[in-house]
């Protein structure tokens, strides 16, 4: 097999997406740190909505997840956990976050349910 030279613009992409792991990773262990049950109940919570609704937002999640991360990149590696599980699945859309007024109505992901089996919208 012959080795492939990887362009300049695909290095960089996978320096970027390995910066972000690792950012998420180590929100991650310090709000682990500072609120040991955190990822969990974060997880739960997007797995409740998947069950209830065929799409899945920031804003549905943040209703039924009262514990808030230190570190707002905690988020990251729990969404990253659920769609790794098939909980939750990229559609390519996205919608601004209108529940939290710390995001500042930045543009998040819709997902698809990947635990919803009632009719579809």
């Amino acid at each position: 097999m012959e080795a492939q030279q990887l362009s300049f613009d695909d290095v960089i992409a996978r320096q970027a997406l390995q910066g972000r792991d690792a950012g998420m990773i180590e929100a991650a262990f310090a709000e682990t740190l500072v609120s040991p049950d955190f990822g969990e109940l974060a997880y739960g919570a997007i797995c409740h909505v998947a069950r209830m609704q065929c799409e899945v937002h920031v804003d549905d999640v943040l209703r039924f997840c009262k514990v808030r991360p230190s570190h707002p990149n905690a988020w990251g590696a729990v969404w990253m956990r659920a769609i790794k599980d098939g909980v939750i699945s990229r559609t390519g859309r996205i919608k601004p976050c209108e529940s939290d007024p710390l995001k500042h109505k930045h543009n998040y992901p819709v997902y698809a349910s990947g635990l919803f089996y009632g009719r579809r919208a």
